[in-house]
């Protein structure tokens, strides 16, 4: 995205019109709202702090957010197409029932984020830290994990062919079912062991 041909605006202003195109948020902050149905089109938010703040039923489209804080705000019920969150701190963040079409996630704290009963399409997560996360009732068909960290993450739902060979397995919370048919490397066998029901002989 060209930066160079967006206009800046704040963000307490961005909440002024319900469509917000081609706007770029840099070293701003947001705190003590809640407001739905509010639209970003091509826009750029850039170290960007977001405080007690609920967005839910929003949509988001060819948007990017890089170096942001977004932690424990809800944007439950939300639309995200074509959206990149880069080194972004999502500590708690409330995601669940939206939609996720072409998302990336990269070098992102994601630690008790939410992303229950999503419907995700095309989704990469990329060396982030989804410690304690929940994932429940969310499709990961078209997931793709490269280096994360599950440590404690829950998982309910079918985890079938999804690749997890690059990432720590360290007390996921998961079931049987749920990890059968996944994806995973030799050196992760003892991390899933009380889930295969084995017993590993060195």
């Amino acid at each position: 995205m060209d930066l160079s041909l967006l206009m800046k605006k704040t963000l307490p202003d961005s909440l002024i019109d319900e469509q917000n195109n081609h706007h770029f948020y840099e070293d701003d902050c947001l705190f003590d709202c809640e407001v739905s149905g509010i639209e970003y089109r091509d826009c750029y938010f850039k170290g960007c702090s977001f405080n007690d703040v609920t967005l839910e039923n929003s949509y988001f489209l060819n948007v990017t957010f890089e170096d942001c804080d977004l932690s424990n705000i809800h944007l439950t019920s939300s639309m995200f197409r074509n959206v990149h969150f880069l080194n972004c701190k999502l500590m708690g963040t409330d995601f669940s029932e939206s939609v996720f079409d072409d998302v990336v996630f990269k070098d992102c704290n994601v630690r008790f984020a939410n992303f229950s009963f999503m419907k995700n399409k095309t989704v990469f997560f990329s060396v982030c830290d989804l410690h304690s996360a929940s994932i429940v009732e969310t499709s990961l068909q078209k997931t793709k994990f490269q280096e994360c960290n599950f440590e404690d993450c829950e998982i309910l739902h079918s985890l079938y062919k999804v690749d997890l060979s690059t990432c720590q397995l360290q007390h996921i919370l998961t079931t049987h079912e749920d990890i059968k048919g996944a994806i995973i490397a030799s050196w992760q066998l003892e991390s899933l062991a009380h889930l295969l029901e084995v017993t590993i002989k060195f």
